[in-house]
């Protein structure tokens, strides 16, 4: 079994000084109370090589990496979803994040579980899916269509877990390849939402130092539908810099988004109030009322 730890200090989403202090905390482990993120084996797809690996072995980031199936499960959710990922040690692994999973995304899919009303019955997108752990909990919560994106080299494993998705059952999904800042990919996307764009773009842990956050930032703002109660949500793991999520809040207070923020934590809770210990964030972004 995979749990996930959060451990950080808040930025703040007024980004005019454009002055960032922070610490991080030194990172937990617990159980989520409510929810479970764990790491199956399946079959034959588990070699016997990883079978034989200490535990303590194949987590990495705080989440076992090394499993070919990452199942989430919460009360909230119909039936427990199975999703595919390939480990350093596995055939078909990506050299980078997207084909493994990743902890901040299933805090933002535990958050999803506990506030449903923000995606039911939306549109809903998801930028840097990677194995869609996020997207698919969406459309098991009652999504009204869901598309996973990554870029073309992520595509044959996010296009695999639609496949299973589809078979368990949630069949509102789609895999579709869009390159962050591609217009014709915005537009390939944009052609299956309503006039607009999405009530909901989803993303978590696609701001990291290296990223092209610019292009990140393109997509976010031609994808987002222009209208009142469209929301971008940014589950973002801070790493001791600052620098680059405040230039994408600066970039996104430009184009006329209000931002708000509150700490995630593990079992996907949020508080209002700043918390020290807790090095995951939850952004919400919206237009302002007088765009």
């Amino acid at each position: 079994s995979s749990n996930f730890g959060s451990g950080q200090l808040l930025p703040p989403c007024s980004v005019c000084t454009r002055t960032f202090i922070g610490g991080m905390a030194a990172a937990t482990v617990a159980s989520a109370p409510v929810s479970d993120f764990d790491a199956a084996t399946e079959g034959a797809a588990s070699s016997a090589a990883e079978a034989a690996q200490p535990q303590d072995a194949r987590r990495i980031h705080n989440c076992d990496q090394r499993a070919p199936i990452i199942e989430l499960s919460h009360p909230a959710l119909p039936r427990t979803l199975r999703l595919e990922q390939r480990g350093a040690t596995s055939e078909g692994f990506v050299q980078g994040t997207s084909s493994v999973a990743w902890p901040v995304a299933a805090h933002l899919a535990r958050h999803l579980c506990g506030r449903p009303e923000l995606i039911r019955g939306r549109q809903v997108l998801e930028l840097g899916a990677g194995l869609g752990i996020v997207g698919a909990a969406a459309a098991a919560l009652g999504a009204q269509h869901v598309v996973l994106t990554d870029c073309e080299v992520a595509m044959p494993l996010l296009e695999r877990n639609r496949v299973r998705l589809l078979e368990d059952g949630v069949a509102n999904v789609e895999a579709l390849r869009v390159n962050w800042g591609s217009a014709p990919d915005h537009e390939a996307a944009l052609s299956g939402a309503a006039a607009g764009g999405y009530d909901v773009v989803l993303a978590s842990d696609v701001i990291v130092p290296g990223f092209d956050t610019d292009r990140l930032f393109e997509s976010c703002r031609a994808l987002l539908a222009k209208r009142s109660g469209a929301r971008l949500l940014i589950a973002y793991e801070f790493r001791e810099e600052w620098e680059t999520i405040g230039t994408f809040l600066h970039w996104a207070a430009e184009a006329g988004l209000e931002c708000s923020h509150t700490p995630l934590r593990e079992d996907g809770s949020v508080d209002d109030d700043d918390d020290d210990d807790c090095d995951t964030i939850l952004y919400t972004l919206r237009w302002r009322d007088d765009l």
